[in-house]
């Protein structure tokens, strides 16, 4: 099975360096573009499924890559950051100075306030993960980067601190071929223009 992985484009919380994950926030103008572009490559392929998070970012990115119709999976969806959404690192360093050192002392456990922990996201990306392996053909992933390292690491049966080994692109594809019980990493953040040779392989 071949699975390709895209991240949303880009919105302005990122070109704000915000914390978000389950705020609705939607695509900026640059965002759009990235998606259109990589959509040029992607509509040249049938994909047997295209399973999308449920935040229009990456919904709005979805509809840009292909015509095909989409499932919305909810264990996809970004961190929830709680009371941190939506804030700047130095915002946090002023308002939550105390969830911002706990957070940084115990990152794996530590529940941010009214959201999650990264060990509550890895449970639910890994929980979808398992399904994969009994799918078939070409899967489209629409998400985001921290549900995409978490995804990667689950493949790949690191621990949850193998998170940290992957950073997932805007305006990229990535490729995981699953055969035979292995996760093949066949492209990690491929420029659009590669796309097609990736595919005639």
């Amino acid at each position: 099975m071949e699975l390709y992985l895209v991240r949303h484009g880009e919105t302005i919380w990122n070109q704000e360096k915000r914390y978000y994950g389950h705020s609705d926030v939607e695509l900026a103008p640059s965002g759009y573009q990235q998606a259109e572009e990589l959509g040029t490559y992607f509509k040249k392929i049938k994909f047997d499924e295209v399973i999308v998070s449920p935040l229009i970012r990456a919904k709005e990115t979805a509809k840009a890559l292909t015509n095909q119709s989409f499932f919305l999976e909810p264990r996809l969806m970004e961190q929830n950051f709680g009371l941190f959404e939506g804030k700047t690192y130095q915002q946090l360093q002023r308002e939550y100075p105390k969830e911002l050192k706990e957070w940084n002392q115990d990152w794996q456990e530590y529940c941010l306030p009214e959201g999650e922990s990264f060990h509550m996201v890895r449970n639910r990306v890994e929980d979808f993960s398992k399904e994969l392996w009994n799918k078939e053909g070409k899967i489209l992933l629409v998400a985001h980067k921290g549900t995409f390292g978490h995804l990667m690491a689950s493949l790949l049966n690191m621990p949850l601190s193998g998170y940290w080994n992957f950073v997932f692109e805007q305006n990229c594809y990535s490729r995981i071929d699953l055969e035979d019980g292995f996760a093949i990493v066949r492209c990690l953040n491929g420029h659009p223009c590669q796309f097609i040779h990736n595919i005639q392989e």
